[in-house]
């Protein structure tokens, strides 16, 4: 009887049985050989479709030197705290933003981008270029996930911490409660912009238990918490009401 047999007529009940039977078809030598085979048929010279995943392999090389160049004009903008985009999407236009414009400063010393450029610039919606404004806020919040998380360790590690809160409207008159860190790393104090919470009321409580969720829900105790600084509005400061106390 095969191993597939013997499962088959066990059922589901007993699992020592079927872990046994799993356990032992692994170390078969059946099994050892049918691994080897499939790794050796993995490279692409053993391939049937040789040809396509050369192809591939090239389109991702490809694609990835594309989002290198991208990403690091991403992160220069973004480290200067510079406008990334303008008044068009047009490749060769003067009012496109400083993220096209380095973009195309680059290509004129660089052939990779040059050819890329000339072949999916300008090409409208539809067709992969990964110079759209859609690409490139993908990769800003993938960049601010991985920067947030850094600081998140830091924080941890660190352990004690104190944090600045004030509120303030956006530009559509939305208000955003800015949340700031405070703390101590070997190489000396550090300060760092968290997030913008967005509380529902404007009262002290509220305040306080939005930014205590934002702490609970990222693991950072507000045990932790050494000093705090607000402005001197009462819903902020106040004694016994503000988000202070």
């Amino acid at each position: 009887m095969t191993d597939a047999e013997t499962f088959g007529k066990t059922g589901c009940a007993d699992w020592r049985h079927i872990t046994m039977l799993i356990s032992r078809h692994e170390s078969s030598n059946f099994h050892k050989d049918a691994v080897v085979a499939f790794r050796l048929r993995k490279c692409i010279q053993e391939r049937v479709d040789a040809n396509l995943a050369t192809q591939i392999t090239a389109q991702e090389k490809y694609w990835f030197s594309e989002l290198e160049r991208t990403s690091e004009v991403i992160r220069f903008l973004s480290e200067r705290g510079l406008a990334f985009r303008g008044s068009d999407e047009t490749i060769g236009s003067p009012h496109n933003g400083n993220y096209l414009g380095i973009i195309e400063l680059i290509s004129k010393f660089d052939p990779f981008l040059e050819q890329h450029i000339c072949a999916h610039g300008n090409q409208g919606r539809g067709h992969a270029s990964y110079l759209s404004s859609t690409i490139m806020e993908e990769l800003i919040e993938l960049m601010g996930n991985e920067v947030f998380a850094r600081i998140l360790h830091e924080l941890k590690s660190a352990k004690f911490y104190s944090i600045s809160v004030d509120s303030t409207p956006d530009i559509s008159h939305v208000d955003q409660l800015t949340c700031v860190v405070r703390y101590v790393l070997p190489s000396g104090p550090t300060e760092r912009f968290l997030t913008f919470l967005q509380p529902q009321r404007h009262t002290g409580e509220e305040l306080g238990n939005t930014l205590v969720t934002f702490l609970q829900e990222h693991s950072i105790s507000i045990e932790d918490c050494r000093g705090q600084s607000y402005d001197n509005a009462s819903n902020m400061s106040g004694r016994y009401n503000g988000k202070q106390a």
